[in-house]
């Protein structure tokens, strides 16, 4: 039930017609061209949109695949860096890498390069630009990690927000970030360390704004020099030109720290309550005396390290519950194997005792929302960051995929059905998640029109974008205090000096001297 959506009728028919005729353009989403998980995401905001009585129009590449039987919304093609190769394929020997010890800091910057090279066609596609400059959309949605969308909102002059899907929120939002307790996207830490965890948080955080600010951005902004894009602009001051920041967090995941009022927390989308499961699956379920444990790795990892695959059928066949599957061969009799899985659907039963996760976004906000604990095994990007914060929390254990052992496998399973703690976290957490006026879908859909009614809503926008840096961290008010210090200290040092030569020079009286010399009678004597 969202207070929002509630009224009388006449309320909700005068509150949309209003808004549909201040939302008489369409709307532009870009979103990332890897990552379905992302993708889900942005059709679900779209399908939302479109309940509205907005035009939403997805932008996708044609190697992109999507589900034939699209909803209302619209799909715009264009010819992209994965429209003669499979994006998948792709992805997935990169997670290969990633399992063979190979993916290195260097090895995440093929996703950037992968990035621009698609931004580079979609630039110099004019058919498509001139396509989309005819439908004048009113507002276009930005995928952080496709940096390209910002470009694109500069070139056709349009509004725009920032919807994240990962865990992510950097110090270019403009948000003050204090490094003693607000960690740093991969840094791994709490918001409680010791001197080396800061001395540690602070070198991560450097290197990521010399890495943002001396190697990303100045890529894309190559790209704007080379395709000409008019009137010339930083990628930062396109950054900092975002309307709305939606993130896909929560606090009630995330640890608390300074905001700005144009950042929205939108975390757990795609959650919802569960509906019924299928006959079939409802049964094997509900028979299972001792619980169910789902275990999922999302639909981005297509196979897993056949060593640990063989730590898990042996932790799984040790226990007297039973496990749900959604890929992998038939483990043993307490599992079922599916090809493709109701996670949130499964997660809602009351007979799940546990989540297995890679600990992406999606799934740790599904079982957030039912209260779920969680065994995590993050495998690469944000997923170390939210399981380390999963386990803060008390509603799960992270584990390292790379060393984990199949005893250690098995007891953190135990652990977390067995220890009350865990249980009782989850479901805290949850009651907090879902004590809000609105889900995060219509939180989400509510400032989107707010922005639409408000022409991008500029007075949320902080004055600090404005500032230079030696102006934000108040240089300039320093260098004068030091200056005015210096010189007031300088004044009383030739003052000092100045009164102790006075006193050292001789003074005469009666032609005889009395201060600093012996007088010419005491000579004689």
């Amino acid at each position: 039930f969202d207070p929002y959506w509630s009224g009388s009728l006449s309320r909700l028919m005068l509150c949309s017609l209003g808004l549909q005729f201040l939302s008489a353009g369409p709307v532009l989403i870009m979103p990332t061209i890897v990552f379905d998980s992302h993708l889900r995401v942005f059709m679900r905001v779209a399908e939302a949109l479109t309940d509205r009585g907005h035009d939403p129009v997805l932008l996708l590449h044609e190697g992109r695949d999507v589900e034939t039987a699209l909803p209302a919304f619209r799909v715009q093609r264009y010819w992209g860096i994965f429209s003669t190769e499979s994006a998948d394929a792709w992805v997935q020997e990169k997670i290969k890498r990633v399992f063979q010890g190979k993916m290195t800091a260097l090895e995440v910057f093929s996703f950037l390069e992968k990035y621009l090279e698609n931004c580079d066609l979609v630039l110099g596609n004019s058919t498509l630009m001139q396509q989309l400059k005819q439908e004048h959309f009113d507002l276009l949605l930005v995928d952080p990690n496709e940096m390209c969308g910002f470009i694109l909102a500069h070139i056709l002059h349009v509004k725009y927000a920032v919807i994240s899907t990962g865990f992510w929120f950097p110090a270019e939002i403009g948000a003050t970030s204090p490094i003693a307790y607000v960690p740093e996207f991969n840094s791994l830490m709490t918001d409680r360390m010791g001197f080396f965890g800061r001395t540690w948080n602070l070198l991560v955080y450097i290197m990521t704004r010399v890495a943002t600010k001396l190697i990303i951005l100045p890529k894309f902004e190559h790209l704007m020099e080379k395709h000409r894009v008019e009137p010339k602009t930083s990628m930062l001051n396109l950054v900092h030109g975002t309307s709305l920041f939606f993130l896909c967090n929560d606090v009630v995941l995330d640890f608390p720290r300074p905001t700005l009022p144009h950042v929205i927390f939108t975390g757990g989308i795609l959650a919802e309550s569960a509906k019924p499961l299928p006959v079939g699956l409802r049964l094997w379920v509900e028979a299972a005396e001792a619980g169910v444990v789902v275990v999922s790795f999302g639909i981005g990892i297509r196979a897993l390290p056949s060593d640990l695959v063989e730590k898990m059928a042996g932790a799984f066949a040790r226990n007297g519950i039973n496990f749900h599957l959604s890929w992998m061969k038939n483990l043993g009799e307490n599992t079922l194997m599916m090809g493709w899985l109701p996670q949130n659907d499964l997660l809602g039963h009351p007979n799940v005792k546990a989540f297995v996760s890679h600990c992406g976004m999606n799934g740790i906000f599904e079982a957030i929302y039912h209260g779920v604990p969680v065994v995590g095994f993050p495998f690469y990007g944000d997923q170390f960051d939210i399981m380390t914060r999963v386990q803060a929390k008390g509603m799960g254990i992270l584990m390292d995929w790379s060393r984990v052992k199949e005893e250690e496998l098995y007891q953190a399973v135990i652990t977390v059905i067995s220890n009350s703690s865990y249980r009782k976290a989850a479901q805290h957490i949850s009651a907090l998640h879902l004590d809000r006026p609105m889900h995060a879908l219509n939180r989400t859909v509510y400032w989107l029109e707010y922005i639409l009614r408000h022409n991008g809503a500029p007075y949320l926008r902080p004055a600090v974008y404005d500032l230079s840096w030696y102006e934000y961290f108040c240089l300039d008010i320093l260098a004068l205090l030091f200056l005015c210090l210096a010189g007031i200290g300088f004044v009383l040092y030739k003052s000092v000096v100045w009164c102790r030569r006075k006193g050292a020079s001789p003074v005469y009286q009666n032609g005889n001297c009395v201060k600093g010399h012996f007088t010419d009678e005491k000579k004689l004597q």
